[in-house]
């Protein structure tokens, strides 16, 4: 039997903020281990005990102490990270990475081989999967897994031979990089146990466990987003069965009030979300709930069995109130189509979230201007604002790349929307990058 630490890295804490959810990659993998034999605890370093958070103009402001507190391995924080890997004394330790999360994950796995170097590192997610050369070139970092990491990390963990496990990436004894051959996606997603709730080292009992998930992937390919890449444009579905006896048990056994869908376009396929909605209804749980969707997935009569089903929040993607930027990015929505979901949404009454982006390659004053005027137009209870951000392998960074940029391969850390480094497009005054996120101030309700 295997002890496994797995640590989503702080992030949001260093901003003077924080996140208190669950993540529920490390969460299915530490069932799936669990289910297998092994000793598996959840470490979420970004987890504190508050409801406050920093709104993201604040997160913006908040960049220097950013990084200045990523930079200090002495901060609370990284003490904190310290304290528990000594106390878990973990034989591997598995670390959650996204863009954003680049260096405090290699902080993490300094100070895991500090605590003990016979620790092995393993890192795995998005920017892991497509960047997969840039991360493992880290000395700290043992193994890489690139794609879901369910299985491989069980085949590693139980000592199969390197060169046969599937989307394993590793060094040799000569230095090098072995690449292996892809893994297959997880066809049947049933198969896999419920993510695990009560397994955290930090915050157990009040972390948030809401977060579920349907399914994996995403069929469209808009220029700012990696899920192509991840995904390869494929979208899985679990079983309406196989999700509702999840809620059931969110419901009875976790004591969960709110759900937050973590699906990408939740009303993707809308018989199956209708099938879930009458779920719901049916056994009869108390529960309400928030999902993101697309404008071009929702209509009214689906939209007041949501409503009836416990649906308190939608959320979808803007972006832009410019239709030349919304066609610019592949988004494959207009400004029409955005109206109309819009009143429907607020037909029905159903609070509503937008995310809004500036920055995009081309992107003028007069584009931001009319975005800010839409969003005054829109009035969503919500505005979730960002400077877009050109991860590594979008359409969108190569576009840049053309344009001449020179990005600080080094710095993958400074790639998020809040990042003071990502306001890359000159085109756009400082003015009225302000005026932007002053639509935060308007907002008329608060985030959930």
């Amino acid at each position: 039997m295997a002890k496994v630490l797995l640590i989503s890295p702080p992030f949001y804490r260093l901003m003077g903020s924080h996140y208190n959810g669950i993540h529920l990659g490390l969460a299915y993998i530490a069932s799936y281990l669990i289910s297998n034999g092994h000793n598996v605890q959840i470490y979420n370093a970004d987890f504190f005990d508050s409801n406050e958070y920093v709104n993201q103009r604040k997160l913006i402001e908040n960049f220097d102490n950013y990084k200045s507190v990523l930079n200090d391995l002495n901060s609370p924080i990284w003490s904190e990270v310290k304290l528990t890997i000594l106390d878990t004394e973990p034989d591997f330790v598995g670390i959650q990475m996204y863009t954003g999360t680049f260096k405090s994950a290699q902080n993490v796995a300094i100070i895991a081989k500090k605590c003990n170097s016979s620790i092995k590192v393993v890192v795995g997610g998005t920017h892991p999967t497509i960047d997969s050369d840039g991360t493992i070139s880290f000395s700290a970092y043992d193994y890489l897994i690139r794609g879901e990491g369910e299985i491989a990390l069980l085949e590693l963990i139980e000592g199969k031979n390197e060169e046969n496990i599937k989307g394993l990436t590793y060094k040799n004894s000569l230095g090098g990089v072995i690449h292996n051959d892809d893994r297959g996606f997880i066809e049947d997603l049933n198969s896999l146990p419920f993510p695990n709730r009560d397994k955290f080292y930090i915050g157990n009992g009040k972390i948030d466990v809401g977060a579920l998930i349907t399914s994996r992937g995403c069929p469209f390919r808009c220029t700012y987003c990696t899920s192509a890449m991840i995904w390869k444009g494929k979208t899985r579905f679990r079983s309406v069965e196989n999700v509702l006896s999840e809620i059931e048990i969110m419901v009875r056994c976790n004591k969960v009030k709110l759900i937050r869908f973590q699906d990408d376009t939740f009303t993707l396929k809308r018989d199956r979300v209708v099938r879930i909605c009458d779920g719901i209804i049916k056994r009869k749980l108390d529960i309400q709930w928030i999902c993101d969707t697309r404008v071009d997935k929702i209509d009214i009569e689906l939209l007041r069995l949501m409503k009836r089903a416990g649906c308190v929040r939608i959320k979808i993607g803007v972006e832009s109130g410019s239709n030349k930027i919304l066609k610019a990015v592949n988004k494959g929505i207009n400004i029409d189509q955005i109206k109309n979901a819009v009143g429907l949404i607020k037909e029905v009454g159903i609070p509503l979230t937008i995310y809004l982006m500036i920055g995009f390659p081309d992107e003028t004053d007069k584009d931001v201007l009319k975005t800010i005027r839409f969003a005054e137009e829109i009035k969503a209870d919500y505005n979730s604002l960002g400077v877009i951000s050109p991860y590594f392998g979008t359409e969108i960074y190569y576009d840049l790349l053309r344009k001449g940029f020179d990005f600080d391969k080094s710095h993958w850390e400074y790639f998020f929307h809040q990042s003071q480094a990502m306001i890359m497009n000159t085109n756009i005054s400082s003015g009225v990058i302000k005026k932007f996120f002053e639509l935060n101030e308007k907002s008329l309700g608060r985030r959930i």
